[in-house]
């Protein structure tokens, strides 16, 4: 509710300075992603979010990352075209903030993620969305569905795209 209202705040100001009612350009303390992040953390601090209880479990600690078996990858605009044999979910890498869900001409039907540690990952040509915008995601969280046996692919970070070449290291899971 808290996380509603203060982005709610953030558009109606934006939109007062934009009519010249507001003078000065408070705005532009909140134009970055690392902005929302902080804000996301100060909102979950006042809420006070407890951990879920963990149940052990025994299961296969080399369970592949979905992405990390794809067919082929080929350069495309910012990012990768990188497709599969068949549909998967696509799920939070880790815990993160989404940013953007729609169409662009770019990537067709697509949704942006800001995880915590400031990397900024689109996935484009997916399915069906799982979340809506401004939405804050935990590792695990499917984000969407792939219907297709392609899925664009870009990833930023600090602001710079991520070359096509260390995308097959970032898709295993690895340390890039």
């Amino acid at each position: 509710m808290m996380a509603v209202v203060l982005t709610l705040s953030v558009i109606g100001v934006a939109k007062l300075e934009d009519r010249g009612v507001i003078k000065e350009p408070i705005t532009q303390y909140v134009t970055s992603g690392k902005d929302f992040i902080a804000m996301k953390k100060w909102v979950a601090t006042m809420i006070n979010e407890s951990a879920p209880d963990k149940i052990a479990v025994m299961g296969d600690s080399q369970q592949l990352a979905p992405f990390s078996a794809y067919e082929s990858m080929q350069p495309y605009k910012d990012g990768v075209i990188v497709s599969y044999t068949k549909p998967l979910a696509i799920d939070a890498t880790q815990n993160g903030l989404v940013i953007f869900t729609g169409f662009t001409r770019e990537s067709g039907k697509t949704i942006a993620v800001l995880y915590d540690d400031g990397d900024e990952v689109t996935y484009g040509y997916v399915g069906k969305f799982a979340k809506l915008p401004y939405t804050t995601v935990k590792k695990g969280d499917t984000l969407a569905l792939m219907d297709e046996g392609a899925i664009y692919l870009k990833v930023k970070r600090d602001g710079v795209k991520l070359d096509a070449s260390l995308l097959p290291t970032y898709l295993s899971g690895g340390e890039q």
